[in-house]
């Protein structure tokens, strides 16, 4: 018999799939036209796909060794109670600062706290993923969509 942790992640891996599905069904009646031009159902499949690999990954790796065991590394620890009311904090202050800021500065401190908060270790890997993410972010939508950031 499998263990009701195994078990729990596989159900929330078939709910997560199920909800996929249905976000991709729902995404169909929009056109996809082309990646030069692409439609409004580029971004409902990309994130149906996404989520529905997520699901297939964590149904495939439920209860394996690796997931299980406690973390040795001293610099990882525990997320505290209060770390979605700080990161809630956070989303008000980005909400409330990206008019004056601008999206890329703003973007680039939200992924900064929030990859810390995570628990991503040092600061330079939080850094470098907020960079990534706010180069990016500028390459999809400022030179591939026309959409301006500022």
């Amino acid at each position: 018999m499998t263990p009701p942790v195994t078990r729990r992640e596989r159900w929330s891996a078939v709910g997560l799939a199920a909800i996929a599905l249905g976000y991709l069904v729902a995404g169909r009646r929009y056109s996809l036209d082309t990646l030069a031009t692409p439609g409004p159902g580029i971004f409902p499949l990309a994130a149906g796909l996404a989520l529905l690999a997520l699901a297939v990954w964590q149904f495939a790796t439920a209860g394996s060794p690796a997931r299980s065991a406690p973390a040795t590394t001293n610099h990882a620890e525990a997320p505290l109670a209060r770390t979605p009311l700080i990161m809630a904090a956070v989303l008000v202050a980005y909400a409330a600062t990206l008019p004056a800021a601008g999206f890329l500065p703003a973007s680039f401190v939200l992924v900064v706290v929030a990859a810390r908060l995570m628990g991503l270790p040092g600061w330079w890997r939080p850094a470098a993923l907020a960079l990534g993410v706010a180069a990016g972010s500028r390459l999809i939508f400022v030179t591939w969509l026309g959409v301006p950031l500022s």
